[in-house]
């Protein structure tokens, strides 16, 4: 039997006819689909009708369920949301008929079946969790965590737009890529074709496919939808990505912050200095990348800037001030994740009872643990503001991680503290901590 796995379509009509086309060309018995039908480009209800026409089996995507709450959240979401993130909520809801808003809000969130003796689970993000991101790079404990909830031979799911095929413990996890917003760098449709046979492994090929991207060009624009619309769909980006400011000017806007807090500047570059050096040495344990690591950059030098309204709660003055500089170009996850770390960085660890750290989706949260255990042993080395530590390294042995300081004078303050900040990177590394300093 050979299904075509298709999701996240986000209402672009023509990428998903070129999609069913090719998929019936390849004999496709049965298509399956991973939701979210609508959002940002031109065709909502054109898209639902189309998919009610061709299959039966369909789970919600998180953003349908969000875009059927644009009623109930429209006055926060106005205020809070990217302008053009809220627009595409309310042009996706107003342009639905009644009658396809029912069929999305009908839809469940998980779907289970049994083909060819396989048991398949359905779903949007993840086993665990609709907001749940999987990627090509997700660590392999992760999977193994989701495997052992799944209970299922093959996982089928999307909403990170990013298409996969991965294996852990024996369940093979197929993420079908984004039929109509990809956001790899790669404009083209995506979808994937699973074949089922009894007796044979299950086999997966994913297939990327020129469409009329010029129609979707033109529905957006006689709709007078957002040029960043247009730009997502002719560069195979996401709406972040289109309008990520440049890293220089983040940091040029968060050092202009900082100097209107009148921060200490020699003390905040040393701990983002050290806070970098133990992010790379930590890499191989850790696995994030470029954009984390830039993130760290910017709380180190943002964490002490609560100072300037007093030393008591200062941690928590420094989230507050970073949560309301709306000159930062941050996303709505970056401040939040900024903000989480430099307030992390003296005092009370991560917490499912603080409201900034929940508010981050299960992955983020991940980001902030590492980041913040990072920067807690970095501001720990310079205790004292006067720059000892000249540099610090880590060498992971076993159950133990070594940092490895070369210091410029008597360091015993900056070990000891360091230690004592230590104890998120003893948490989040599952690995004793020892110090040592050594002169240059």
């Amino acid at each position: 039997m050979r299904i075509a796995l298709i999701g996240d379509i986000h209402a672009n009509l023509p990428a998903l006819e070129a999609v069913l086309d090719h998929a019936a060309g390849a004999g496709a018995e049965a298509i399956w689909n991973i939701g979210d039908f609508v959002g940002y480009h031109a065709f909502p209800d054109e898209v639902v009708q189309r998919i009610r026409r061709e299959t039966s089996v369909s789970v919600v995507g998180n953003y349908d369920l969000k875009v059927l709450r644009v009623p109930e959240k429209q006055e926060k979401w106005r205020k809070e949301k990217v302008p053009e993130k809220w627009l595409a909520f309310a042009w996706a809801y107003e342009h639905l008929f009644a009658e396809s808003r029912d069929y999305l809000a009908s839809l469940p969130r998980e779907l289970r079946f049994e083909v060819t003796g396989k048991r398949l689970l359905l779903v949007h993000g993840s086993p665990e969790s609709i907001d749940e991101h999987l990627l090509p790079d997700t660590p392999e404990e992760r999977l193994r965590e989701l495997a052992q909830l799944a209970a299922a031979d093959l996982v089928i799911c999307g909403h990170s737009h990013q298409p996969f095929v991965r294996e852990v413990d024996g369940v093979l996890f197929i993420n079908t890529g984004s039929v109509g917003r990809p956001d790899d760098g790669d404009p083209r449709a995506c979808y994937a074709l699973l074949d089922l046979n009894i007796g044979n492994a299950p086999f997966v090929t994913h297939h990327r496919l020129e469409y009329d991207v010029q129609r979707a060009i033109d529905a957006l624009r006689a709709n007078g939808l957002p040029e960043d619309f247009v730009r997502m769909a002719q560069q195979g980006k996401s709406l972040a990505a289109i309008q990520q400011p440049t890293e220089e000017a983040l940091l040029a806007a968060a050092k202009n912050l900082a100097e209107r807090c009148s921060y200490d500047a020699e003390h905040s570059a040393q701990v983002a200095r050290l806070a970098l050096r133990l992010f790379d040495a930590l890499q191989p344990l850790h696995h994030l990348g470029a954009h984390a690591r830039h993130l760290l950059h910017l709380a180190g030098l943002l964490h002490d800037i609560g100072w300037v309204e007093g030393g008591r709660r200062h941690h928590k003055a420094s989230l507050r001030l970073i949560m309301d500089a709306a000159e930062i170009p941050f996303t709505p996850e970056e401040r939040l994740i900024v903000g989480s770390v430099a307030r992390y960085h003296r005092k009370a660890l991560p917490a499912k009872e603080h409201e900034h750290y929940m508010a981050l989706p299960r992955e983020a949260r991940h980001v902030v643990d590492v980041l913040a255990a990072c920067l807690r042993c970095a501001d720990g080395l310079d205790c004292t503001h006067y720059n000892i530590v000249h540099d610090v390294s880590a060498t992971v042995t076993g159950g133990k991680i070594t940092l490895n300081c070369t210091v410029n004078g008597p360091a015993e303050a900056e070990r000891q503290d360091a230690l004592v900040k230590g104890d998120l990177l003893i948490q989040v590394f599952a690995r004793k901590l020892v110090v040592t300093c050594t002169p240059r």
